[in-house]
Order: structure tokens, then C-alpha cells, then sequence
């Protein structure tokens, strides 16, 4: 098998896979995109890879709530394969609607290990779609976040980001990797510098392994410097693309 596979997720209104297979390409995966409809018939044809993508979009029209149709497909057709797929020390990642499923399909942060939901993303406090540059705080406790400065900034653009969770029923603190803070670098929950009100400025949390992960941020969007636009910051590099780059060095280290 080529530990370097990695596949994309695609589903009825995902529009970001194209630009994911290219980043993915970029750092040196073999990727196909195949449709959530075709691997429904052919669960465990996601064993052959070692990276899972689950891209931005919209899927299904987010006609009963951003990523719960998508969810549910997976939750009916592929999980026990997906938990075996966990279990080999493999990795995925949920961008945008794709951290929408992960959460919603109970796969993250699964803390109770009963695949149920325990957290979720909901309507912006804004009741409007968010499309901006974010500054964040990382955390290195995912695989998909070794190696960065305490701060990066990357875009987001969704209407559903809001992360809640009922903290007497999961302990979150530890599995959080990126947080929406404020000039000072602090933690935030005032807009626009945390774009939809998540409790405790969340953005994206990894399960207790930290190699499934989970983020509204698009880092697919930030792999070159001439993609960031602004008249106050300079960067030495593209931010997005270390997460693609993290993923491919631990696959070649641990697997």
C-alpha cells in the first residue's frame, strides 16, 4: 500500500475539494477526490489511505443544519470502517462543513468513545455569513500543529461556526488547537476578531489522540504569501500550508 494516499470527501455542495486535492498534491500526497455516494458502496475502500480530507462546502445544501445529512450518511454506512481507520494511528481532518460532519457524525470529539454527539457548530451570532482574515492561537497538542508560531492567521467564511459544548458533559480545554483572539493575542469572544461568538473563542479541537482534527478556518485557502491581504501585518510565511506539511511528515515518520 502507498502510505502517501490520502482521499477527499466530496458530497453534493462541497466546493472545496478541488483546491484540498491541489494543497494535498502540493506537499506530496497521491489524492483522490471520490463522492460520499460511491464510498457508501465501498466502505472499506477507506482503509487503503492514510489521510481522510472532509472539505468546506455547503453539503446537501445544509438544508437540516450544516453537515447533518453528510453525518449521517457516515454514521449508517461508514463508521465501523472509520474506526478502524482511527484505530491504525491514521489521520483525518474536517475543514469548515468538514469539521461541521466530523462533530455532528460524533466522530470528534468522541471523548466517550460511543461516536455520540457532544458538541456542535451552530448560526453565527451575527445571523450572517462570515467571510474575513481571523488571527489565532495555537495549541500543539494535534499532529496537524507542530512547529508553528504561537499565533497564525488564516480566512474563514461559513454561517453555521459557532462552537458550543456543555461542559459538564465534555472536558474540551485539553483538546482545543486554535482559539480566535484579539490584537493583543488574547483570547476573545468580540467580533469581527471572533467571526461567529464560539464559546471560549473555539476554532478547531483534535480528539485525545490528536490526529483527528477539526477546524472552521480554511487553511487550504492560505499556501502562498500573496493570498494574505493586509496593510498592518507581515508574514514570513503562508500559514495554511503547514497543516498539509505537518500531516505528510508524521505519515512518513509513524506509519
Amino acid at each position: 500500500m502507498n502510505k502517501f494516499k490520502s482521499l477527499v470527501v466530496k458530497a453534493d455542495g462541497s466546493n472545496c475539494e478541488i483546491e484540498t486535492d491541489f494543497i494535498l498534491r502540493k506537499v506530496g500526497f497521491e489524492s483522490d477526490i471520490i463522492h460520499l455516494n460511491t464510498l457508501m458502496h465501498e466502505p472499506k475502500s477507506i482503509l487503503g489511505y492514510s489521510f481522510i480530507v472532509f472539505p468546506g462546502g455547503f453539503s446537501y445544501g445544509d438544508y437540516t443544519g450544516s453537515g447533518r445529512i453528510a453525518a449521517s450518511i457516515i454514521k449508517h454506512h461508514l463508521l465501523e470502517n472509520l474506526e478502524t481507520f482511527i484505530s491504525q494511528g491514521k489521520l483525518i481532518l474536517g475543514i469548515c462543513n468538514g469539521f461541521q460532519i466530523l462533530v455532528k457524525s460524533g466522530i470528534l470529539p468522541n471523548s466517550s468513545k460511543s461516536f455520540k454527539q457532544e458538541v456542535s457548530l451552530i448560526f453565527n451570532d451575527s445571523h450572517k455569513y462570515e467571510d474575513r482574515w481571523v488571527k489565532l492561537q495555537v495549541s500543539d497538542n494535534s499532529v496537524f500543529t507542530k512547529n508553528f508560531e504561537k499565533t497564525i492567521y488564516l480566512p474563514v467564511a461559513h454561517g453555521e461556526g459557532k462552537f458550543i459544548y456543555e461542559s459538564n458533559k465534555t472536558e474540551i480545554d485539553d483538546l482545543v488547537v486554535l482559539r480566535y483572539v484579539d490584537e493583543k493575542n488574547k483570547p476573545t469572544m468580540k467580533y469581527p476578531q471572533n467571526p461567529n461568538g464560539s464559546t471560549d473563542s473555539i476554532a478547531a479541537i483534535a480528539d485525545e489522540s490528536g490526529r483527528v482534527m477539526g477546524l472552521m478556518p480554511h487553511p487550504e485557502r492560505f499556501i502562498r504569501k500573496e493570498q494574505f491581504f493586509t496593510n498592518k501585518t507581515e508574514i514570513n510565511e503562508p500559514h495554511g500550508i503547514r497543516f498539509f506539511e505537518n500531516a505528510f511528515t508524521y505519515i512518513k515518520e509513524e506509519l
